[in-house]
C-alpha cells in the first residue's frame, strides 16, 4: 500500500457523524411533514442511488390503501415490502444530506485515482460505497430510536431499486422487528 492509499483507507475508516446526523434530522423533518398533512404509511425506504453513485436521497413511503392487491393475494408480500412498487417518491428535502454526500464523493475523487477503463469498482471504491450507505442505514436507525416515527413501528429499509444489494437485507433486520423481517425475507430471500 503506497502512502496515498494509507491515508484514503484511513479517511474510509472514519465515521461519517455529520452525514448521519443530517439523514436523522432530515428524515425527522420530512415524517414531521407527513404527520402534519395527515399522512398515515405503513412503510419508509431511503433510496441513495446506486452503489457506484451514491449522490443523493430519495424517500419512498407507502400507504396500506396504495398496495395494489388484497392482502388475501399470493403476491401481497411483494407488493407490500417492494419500494419500487411503492405510490410516494419524495425527490426534495434532503438538500444538507445531498449537499454532504456531494462534498464526501468530491473528497473521495481527489484521493482516488483510477484507470478510466476499468468499469469495475475497485476496493477503495467498494469501500467509500459501504461507508455511504453504512451512514444512511445510521441515519434512519437514529432517526427511528430517536422517535422521528412516534408510536408507529412502520416497515424501514434502505432500498437500492431493482437490485439484490446487501445492504437491502442488512437495513431490513436492523431496522424491523423479528417478525417483519421474516415475512420480508420470505419474500425477498
Amino acid at each position: 500500500m503506497n502512502i496515498d492509499n494509507a491515508i484514503l483507507s484511513k479517511w474510509l475508516s472514519q465515521e461519517r457523524t455529520e452525514l448521519i446526523l443530517a439523514i436523522a434530522q432530515s428524515i425527522s423533518n420530512h415524517v414531521s411533514l407527513l404527520n402534519s398533512q395527515g399522512i398515515d404509511f405503513y412503510g419508509y425506504a431511503l433510496l441513495p442511488g446506486e452503489p457506484y453513485d451514491i449522490n443523493s436521497i430519495v424517500v419512498a413511503f407507502n400507504r396500506e390503501s396504495d398496495i395494489q392487491v388484497s392482502s388475501e393475494h399470493e403476491e401481497y408480500r411483494y407488493y407490500k415490502y417492494s419500494v419500487d412498487e411503492w405510490s410516494h417518491w419524495v425527490y426534495d428535502g434532503f438538500d444538507t444530506v445531498n449537499k454532504l454526500l456531494e462534498e464526501a464523493n468530491a473528497e473521495f475523487s481527489s484521493m482516488h485515482t483510477k484507470d478510466e477503463n476499468n468499469y469495475l469498482m475497485d476496493e477503495y471504491e467498494i469501500l467509500h460505497s459501504d461507508v455511504l450507505l453504512e451512514a444512511v442505514v445510521r441515519g434512519l436507525e437514529i432517526a427511528s430510536h430517536n422517535g422521528a416515527f412516534g408510536t408507529k413501528n412502520p416497515f424501514l429499509v434502505v432500498w437500492i431499486s431493482d437490485s439484490d444489494h446487501k445492504i437491502i437485507n442488512e437495513s431490513v433486520h436492523r431496522l424491523n422487528s423479528q417478525a417483519v423481517t421474516r415475512d420480508f425475507m420470505a419474500e425477498f430471500r
